[in-house]
């Protein structure tokens, strides 16, 4: 890992874990740095597995098996080889609009990568050997323990602010019916903690995602591929009239608010990186990696809305 992306790492999880102990020692004085130590603890131990497990559940995600989809799981095989990975990752399907691919689990014994149809479908084998193998990037340099660690402090400042904010609703009156003080510094830490810990968040992922595309880029040799790609990922939710007229439109999210860097900074990197190793075999990308047979449509989700609340 790059020196000057791990200490950016280590500083926004460090100052991300220090914003949750403060709003903990507004709630609850030492008990609450305590009470909120364990909590982390406890989810860090027990929790991701299982989080990963009900995450799987709630957005419908189905396992391909290798006779499914036998291209695709030999160029995972290879990428992995390349990685110096122990464990192949598991594949899953996922119903969905938009093209998306993401790894999830709690370390990379347990890793699973999860892919929609649309980005299947849309992408050319040597495409979809890049996603996968920035995929493996993310899961090799233990991104999914930090990423994970990241969400679930984010997660508790939000939770831990907003009792903060009943609890100080309710009091306010007495305060102020008593003479009483009203800790007003108190009172604007806890509104702006969530804000605060989700842009640290965010910031920590794009730096991740810089990291993973130039592993990426070192076990796939394959910069051209990845960077359109990623090209792709981008305009596939634009319509027909904003590709045709505004083909470099803005996004519209602040690049603050965004959990990915701005994919003109990504490509022109990755087409500037010098590969490690040589493309993948023409056996393993020369052909259209095949399509899984047995699967013609949609899922179907019975449950939708756990996966707008998920993402």
């Amino acid at each position: 890992m790059n020196l000057h992306n791990l200490l950016q790492s280590a500083v926004m999880l460090a100052a991300m874990t220090a914003l949750l102990a403060i709003i903990g020692y507004i709630l609850a004085g030492r008990d609450g740095l305590i009470i909120t130590a364990v909590f982390a603890f406890s989810f860090l131990t027990f929790g991701r597995g299982a989080s990963k497990t009900w995450m799987l559940k709630a957005i419908g995600a189905v396992k391909l098996r290798v006779d499914q989809a036998p291209a695709i799981h030999a160029i995972l095989t290879e990428l992995s080889r390349r990685a110096g990975l122990e464990r192949i990752p598991d594949v899953y399907l996922m119903d969905a609009q938009q093209m998306l691919g993401f790894s999830t689990g709690a370390s990379d014994q347990d890793a699973a990568i999860v892919l929609s149809g649309p980005l299947v479908q849309g992408l050319s084998a040597r495409e979809l050997a890049g996603v996968l193998a920035h995929e493996i990037s993310h899961i090799v340099s233990g991104d999914l323990a930090v990423m994970g660690t990241a969400d679930m402090i984010t997660r508790s400042t939000r939770t831990l602010s907003m009792i903060g904010l009943i609890l100080m609703v309710f009091n306010i009156p007495m305060a102020m019916t008593a003479d009483g003080y009203i800790p007003w510094g108190a009172l604007l830490l806890l509104i702006s903690a969530p804000l605060l810990s989700f842009l640290l968040q965010m910031a920590l992922s794009r730096v991740r995602e810089f990291e993973a595309d130039h592993g990426a880029v070192d076990i796939c040799g394959d910069p051209e591929a990845l960077a359109v790609a990623l090209e792709k990922l981008e305009t596939q939710g634009r319509s027909l009239l904003h590709s045709a007229y505004l083909p470099h439109r803005p996004g519209t999210e602040p690049s603050l608010l965004r959990s990915h860097p701005v994919t003109q900074e990504r490509v022109s990197r990755i087409l500037r990186q010098s590969p490690a190793m040589g493309p993948l075999p023409i056996e393993l990308i020369g052909e259209h990696h095949g399509y899984p047979s047995d699967w013609s449509g949609p899922f179907g989700l019975p449950i939708r809305w756990l996966l707008r609340w998920w993402r």
